[in-house]
């Protein structure tokens, strides 16, 4: 069995990738939870109450959603830069 040296793409891919795991569970968290707290179970009215009361609070779950989003695509990049010298199959394998 060879092992590779690592290449300084792979290491700068993997600490891209150790930030953006947490920064992107940070992220969803803050949204879920802001989004959990002005959303009313089965009550429409209640619930465009309460985001019409928040309107930016509201807007900046948004924001952040997307940010998790534009993170995850990133993450799943850097996945497959650390991962390529691998096995190129298994890598698209488990990126989709």
């Amino acid at each position: 069995m060879t092992t590779s040296a690592i290449d300084n793409s792979q290491r700068t891919a993997a600490r891209v990738v150790g930030f953006l795991y947490l920064f992107t569970n940070a992220t969803a968290i803050f949204a879920f939870s802001v989004r959990g707290k002005l959303i009313a179970a089965r009550d429409a009215a209640q619930t465009a109450t309460n985001i019409l009361a928040s309107e930016r609070l509201f807007r900046i779950a948004i924001a952040a959603e997307l940010v998790t989003v534009v993170g995850v695509l990133v993450l799943v990049w850097g996945l497959y830069v650390i991962l390529r010298p691998v096995d190129r199959n298994v890598v698209w394998l488990a990126t989709f």
